[in-house]
């Protein structure tokens, strides 16, 4: 691993069979029009069958959300829109009541090291956790990366992630790690918008290269989706390069 001082993840298996997931969140997973889309992109570009639902709450810690609510049945997921034009309504049916494969928590950008919030994130962690298991799911955590003005934020988010992860049996997916090494190999490229702290478009794509890759174990290099829209693309240089950072600090924090 890269990190050489951070805490060592202790669940780092390749996920096998995860299709639906639920994000559990605040604005840096539902800034440019939320990385859920771009994870699907990538999905798609990569023939991987993923269906990504998003829950965000601005400013949110975990604390906040009410995630055993979220998994129940005839809630999320209960039925879809066709975006056809036709708005035909479907149904779905879930036999076993199992929803979601995976869920992947995020805390506030400063919960898991800010000195008044930390065991709130730890005491919310273990709860959704143990919830999320008795609806049959992988339980994942974001980690999330440091503010622009604060470099040294990286580690001390890292093995605070970690820690709590490996705690309750749970994967990381190490987006603070991506986030540092793009900013050492490529400086040219701006992940951080000038308030210090959200993703510009390029952020959100690399945010979503590494979800894509920790959720489905595949890489995420060698495809040509670039982003969403007109507006929510990186050019394919910037896309290239983001794709083998986001796949070398997923494989090397796994030891894949």
């Amino acid at each position: 691993m890269f990190y050489k001082n951070v805490m060592k993840p202790l669940m780092t298996d390749k996920p096998v069979g995860i299709k639906n997931v639920l994000l559990v969140g605040n604005s840096f997973m539902f800034y440019n029009c939320g990385v859920n889309g771009m994870i699907n992109g990538f999905a798609k570009a990569k023939h991987r069958d993923l269906v990504i639902t998003l829950v965000g709450i601005g400013g949110a810690s975990l604390y906040w959300h009410d995630v055993k609510s979220y998994l129940r049945p005839n809630a999320l997921r209960s039925y879809k829109i066709a975006s056809d034009g036709t708005n035909k309504v479907t149904f779905l049916d879930y036999p076993d009541g199992k929803i979601f494969d995976a869920v992947v928590l995020e805390d506030s950008s400063q919960g898991p090291i800010h000195p008044e919030l930390k065991e709130l994130f730890r005491e919310s962690a273990r709860k959704h956790c143990q919830d999320i298991r008795e609806a049959g799911a992988r339980p994942f955590f974001m980690m999330t990366w440091a503010y622009k003005d604060k470099p040294e934020m990286t580690s001390l988010l890292a093995d605070a992630t970690i820690e709590v992860a490996n705690e309750n049996s749970a994967s990381v997916i190490p987006c603070g790690m991506a986030f540092e090494r793009s900013s050492k190999d490529f400086p040219e490229i701006e992940l951080i918008r000038s308030d210090n702290r959200h993703p510009t478009v390029a952020g959100t794509y690399l945010e979503a290269a590494v979800f894509f890759a920790s959720l489905t174990g595949i890489t995420p290099t060698d495809c040509d989706f670039y982003g969403r829209f007109d507006d929510l693309i990186v050019v394919p240089e910037t896309g290239k390069k983001l794709q083998r950072i986001a796949w070398n600090t997923v494989r090397d924090f796994n030891s894949w």
